[in-house]
């Protein structure tokens, strides 16, 4: 007991060491590294998070920059498309580009190819005129020639001051893109820009004391509060420059957090620089967007207090944050082009083309005076002159009331375009064409001229319809992805290098990072990472239980109760992160609940196969390998103690075994013994009977147990014919060779009955054996056979139970034999029916006949039948001994109380 004890002890000790193991290895980067591919596994199986359709990446993609050109570009492009953004009511413009240096000054394109010609137009068509109305006046003598001085000078003097408005016209087209980009976010309104949050104090660029002010009293963020130490902290800061900053809605840093296997899972929504805060990229505007709720810093978690959501909704945003302080990114399972809505810049840029090739035109109809033959034509060029004035007007001041007024001249520009371009204009214009033409006075020479205006005509029209029609597509689309959307612009074409590794894409752009931490946030769809001691604890709990589970089972169900718990284990982490999006470190309790099964298996099989070699080597002489097999399967089949159970024991002994030893020396004798014993413990092995010892000569044995037999009756009847059976085949070898100095005649007792079987004595030294009243009994039969001169007795109950066909069998009396109260019915076996001889059974025929008699008590008529049996076989014992009781009882029969029970006196 104190052994097994120990043994327990030695197995709930495993899983303390199998768990210090798990710790040490938790500590190698490699172990590390596959704990964090086991959450992108779990990831992978979750339900995909729902992606917002507000949220929107606004791609410089391949496609935008064959039609811009080379990136980076020049900053007048973005300041354009916001001041297109919000013409079609984009709600968040979030640049994932750093503008952190100057640009060069550029060109105003638009300016130089609209402005610039209408001002040259202008001040030359006003100088012309002048010039023309002098001379005019000088030939018809209105302006005295003495007089013409004086106005030669003035006309000098307005030569001059048109010279002078068109050189400062021609100097604004140099634009300062920086200052343009500035004014186009103020424009727009809500356009966010970066502000990165550096390790160490020396940034890229310098930061002037100015701008860095500017940085901490108007970026930063006023209404956190809470354990702000907790937050990361930034020695320094690279933010956008003051042209762009300063006239934006805000900035956040677009710092990404790359795990050390190089995959980004997490994001710091928060940071400190000079005691302020600042917001991650996204989280920034997403606050805005919120209505700016209070921020409350706690440890585990930033709550945003009261916070308005889009659907009009109040109330708390509680976001819960890793071990390490982060938010964990609860990303799409799908590659960047694949998640989220995606549109072109190029659809911005090309709208700008667009429409600057339609106004192009529209000058030129205008100036042959083609608008004039529809409606709302000669309002066209006005209103869209009026709203460009508004704009620059709009970008001047940021005045919002002149820059909503400046989208509704525009809408109503676009409007009565569609009209105009939609009505018959052309054809009015082409029938007044025709008319000239087909008028008999009109000259030949002018009728070629407006046959080409009408080719003109035609032209300008045709490709102004197919312009619009181009216009038109873009807005249209335009107008379905931008209003009220949260767009995050950034350069994604295959020349960029902003690129990453998520959870589920090796190659996924970084810009994609925002979207994904604004729409973590606002379907409120978390995920929570225990702190690594969890998965520790969890690993000692289930490595106990499985210690527990297994202990005391075989290696292999030990085996399948480990794998089981591993099942169950990765069960419940897959529970815990599917159904609450909580991640508990799985590895370290799947490799301690394996290693404990596996140290619990190995220890339990090497104590199996120790096992295992001790039975056979201790039941290899008195078992079949059948058996000692069963038994190691189940050793609590030996256990020390008995069961009582229903078996059929069996005693043999060698006739007159004595005589035959006192002619032997001890060493034939011996060496006789072996070769006798062995082919008669051969036959009972092979029949799976159980040799319970051996006595001299004298075979004791058993069949039923350890292994369960139901015919054990028939198998100890089988293997006593057998024995006889081989006795007979051995006979005449042992005489031939002088082995033996006469034959070796086995008497054999069989009965069947319950008994007590088990190891009997101590844990030190046992004795798997039989004992009870139904054992005594087949050893007195072994010995009764002397009485009867048979060589195999056994009762009715084994008879009956092996099975009456089965056998050629003789009755015999019905006896009480030496300490047995209960008298038997006696069956001599002689043998297997399937093999028993003619002779044999003819005799036992006619002893039956005559038995039955005897029983009837008419002994005359036995006497007949027995002496019959004697005159087949004149050795034969029972017939020998039945005429011997016909002769008494014929001349002095027993009394008439006599129950036919005969007490045999000797054993």
């Amino acid at each position: 007991m104190a052994k097994a004890q120990s043994v327990l002890e030695r197995y709930y000790l495993i899983p303390f060491v199998a768990t210090a193991l798990v710790a040490a290895l938790s500590l190698l980067p490699q172990y590390q590294a596959l704990d964090r591919g086991s959450y992108d596994v779990l990831l992978g199986i979750r339900p995909p998070v729902e992606e917002r359709s507000e949220f929107l990446l606004l791609n410089a993609d391949d496609l935008a920059v064959a039609q811009v050109g080379m990136w980076p570009w020049s900053r007048h492009i973005m300041a354009d498309g916001l001041i297109l953004m919000r013409e079609f009511d984009l709600n968040y413009a979030v640049f994932d580009i750093e503008y952190v240096d100057r640009s060069p000054q550029g060109v105003d394109s638009l300016f130089l190819n609209q402005e610039i010609p209408h001002s040259f137009a202008r001040e030359f068509e006003s100088l012309e005129g002048n010039i023309s109305a002098l001379f005019g006046a000088l030939y018809q003598g209105t302006i005295p020639l003495e007089e013409a001085e004086e106005y030669i000078l003035q006309l000098v003097d307005l030569s001059r001051a048109a010279r002078e408005r068109l050189l400062e016209e021609v100097h604004s087209i140099a634009r300062d893109n920086d200052d343009y980009l500035g004014r186009a976010a103020r424009f727009f309104g809500r356009a966010f820009f970066t502000t990165t949050m550096l390790p160490d104090d020396v940034g890229l660029v310098t930061v002037s004391d100015d701008h860095r002010r500017f940085i901490l009293d108007e970026i930063a963020l006023e209404n956190v509060t809470g354990d702000l130490e907790l937050l990361p902290e930034a020695r320094d800061i690279q933010p956008a420059i003051p042209p762009v900053l300063r006239r934006a809605a805000g900035a956040g840093f677009p710092n990404v957090l790359v795990d050390p296997d190089g995959v980004r899972r997490r994001v710091d929504l928060l940071s400190r620089y000079q005691d302020r805060i600042f917001g991650q990229l996204a989280f920034r505007p997403l606050l805005h967007w919120l209505g700016s709720p209070e921020i409350e810093v706690k440890p585990g978690s930033i709550t945003l207090r009261d916070a308005r959501h889009p659907d009009g909704d109040i109330r708390d945003i509680t976001i819960p944050l890793s071990h390490d302080g982060k938010m964990l990114v609860t990303w799409p399972q799908k590659r960047y082009d694949q998640s989220f809505r995606h549109l072109s810049f190029n659809d911005l840029y090309v709208h700008g083309l667009l429409e600057q090739d339609l106004i192009a035109n529209l000058d030129a109809m205008d100036g042959a005076g083609f608008l004039q033959f529809g409606e709302p034509g000669p309002d066209l060029l006005p209103a869209y002159r009026y709203a460009e004035d508004l704009r620059e007007e709009g970008l001047a001041t940021g005045d919002s009331e002149v820059i909503e007024e400046y989208y509704q001249v525009r809408a109503f520009f676009f409007d009565a375009l569609e009209t105009f371009l939609a009505g018959d204009a052309d054809e009015a214009l082409q029938a007044e064409l025709h008319r000239i033409i087909s008028h008999p006075e009109t000259p030949e020479t002018l009728r070629e001229t407006y046959r080409e205006v009408q080719e003109d005509v035609e032209a300008f029209f045709t490709a102004s319809r197919d312009i619009w029609r181009r216009l038109h597509e873009v807005r249209e689309r335009l107008g379905r992805e931008l209003p009220g959307s949260f767009a995050v612009l950034g350069h994604t074409s295959i020349s960029t290098t902003d690129i990453g590794v998520n959870p589920f894409d090796g190659q996924y752009i970084n810009v994609g990072l925002h979207p994904s931490v604004a729409n973590t946030i606002l379907t409120g769809d978390f995920l929570r990472e225990f702190p690594p001691w969890y998965g520790l604890v969890a690993a000692i709990l289930l490595s106990m239980v499985a210690a527990r589970l297994i202990r005391d089972v075989k290696p292999l169900p030990a085996a399948g109760i480990g794998l089981g718990l591993l099942a169950a284990t990765i069960a419940l982490a897959a529970g815990l992160f599917i159904g609450l999006g909580w991640y508990l470190p799985i590895l370290d309790p799947l490799l301690a609940v394996f290693l404990t099964s596996v140290a619990i298996s190995l220890a339990k099989f090497l104590k199996a196969e120790g096992d295992k070699s001790f039975y056979l080597s201790a039941f290899s002489r008195y078992l079949s390998a059948d058996v000692i097999g069963q038994i190691i399967e189940d050793p609590e089949r030996l256990k020390l103690g008995g069961d009582s159970k229903e078996l059929t024991a069996i005693f043999t002994d060698v006739k007159g075994f004595s005589t035959i030893a006192e002619q032997m020396t001890p060493a034939d004798l011996v060496r006789l013994l072996n070769e006798y014993l062995t082919a008669m413990s051969d036959i009972i092995l092979e029949l799976y009977g159980t040799i319970d010892k051996y006595e001299g000569d004298a075979i004791i044995a058993f069949f039923g147990a350890p292994l369960d037999l139901e015919d054990h009756s028939w198998r100890a009847c089988a293997a006593a014919v057998r024995m006889k059976a081989i006795e007979r085949e051995l006979n005449p070898r042992f005489l031939e060779s002088g082995l033996a100095p006469g034959e070796l005649l086995t008497r054999v007792g069989i009965n069947t009955g319950e008994m007590v079987v088990g190891n009997m004595g101590t844990p030190k030294k046992m004795d798997y054996t039989i004992m009870g009243h139904a054992v005594n009994l087949a050893a007195r039969l072994e010995g009764v056979n002397k009485q009867y001169g048979t060589w195999t007795l056994t009762t009715e109950q084994t008879i009956r139970a092996a099975g009456l066909d089965s056998f050629l069998t003789r009755r015999l009396d019905r006896v009480r034999v030496v300490g047995v109260k209960e008298p038997v019915r006696l069956y001599e076996i002689i043998a297997e029916s399937t093999s028993a001889r003619e002779e044999d059974r003819e005799l036992a025929e006619i002893f039956l006949q005559g038995l039955t008699l005897f029983e009837e008590r008419n002994y005359t008529g036995a006497q007949k039948y027995f002496q019959e049996a004697k005159k087949r076989s004149p050795q034969d014992g029972p017939a020998t001994v039945y005429l011997e009781r016909c002769v008494k009882y014929g001349n002095a029969p027993p009394a008439e109380t006599w129950d036919g029970v005969y007490n045999l006196t000797s054993k």
